[in-house]
């Protein structure tokens, strides 16, 4: 293993660009959950043709097909805008309006250890994750998410990595199983 990485220290600092692209990732890409409404969106859509092409035969037909197609546009435009809302305040909330030191991620032999920001000297601080247990890697090409379950994940950003994410991403090769690494376009 000449020249391969053994220990990977990652100081990250987070702004309001990145917090957006990691919560549109994690929630668009990884879980999917654009499918409901989309799906919502198809069949309002559908039953809204199926009512316009009653118009003149049934009464009524033109307004139902119209209330049909606003709804079934409208709704999941109102979700996709109320969630990127949401992120955007989360965002502010966190202080992420200027970048932010938030935290330090070492990838070693044992595992994935992380230091909050202000804490990187005080190694009780530091939690740690050993390799078994981590659920999953995705790489897009912003960052590398490492999910150290379903629901948490630490970000590291390709700009901050030192080495770059290859150096990153070739260390996460040697320690995490195929199925647990993605690449995400």
């Amino acid at each position: 293993m000449a020249g391969k990485h053994t220990v990977l220290s990652v100081p990250v600092q987070l702004d309001t660009a990145m917090f957006r692209d990691f919560a549109a990732f994690d929630v668009l890409k990884r879980q999917k959950r654009w499918r409901r409404p989309l799906v919502f969106a198809v069949l309002m859509v559908a039953f809204a043709v199926v009512c316009f092409t009653q118009v003149g035969v049934r009464e009524g037909a033109a307004l139902v097909g119209t209330v049909l197609a606003v709804v079934g546009l409208g709704l999941p435009l109102v979700y996709f805008l109320m969630f990127f809302r949401s992120v955007s305040q989360q965002a502010k909330k966190m202080g992420l309006t200027t970048p932010k030191d938030v935290y330090r991620v070492v990838l070693d032999e044992e595992g994935v250890r992380m230091w909050p920001a202000g804490q990187q000297d005080k190694e009780e601080a530091a939690v740690t994750h050993p390799w078994d247990r981590i659920y999953g890697a995705w790489r897009t090409p912003q960052a590398i998410y490492l999910y150290i379950n379903a629901a948490q994940a630490y970000l590291l950003p390709a700009e901050q990595i030192p080495g770059g994410p290859e150096a990153a991403w070739s260390l996460l090769e040697d320690h995490l199983p195929a199925e647990k690494r993605h690449t995400a376009r």
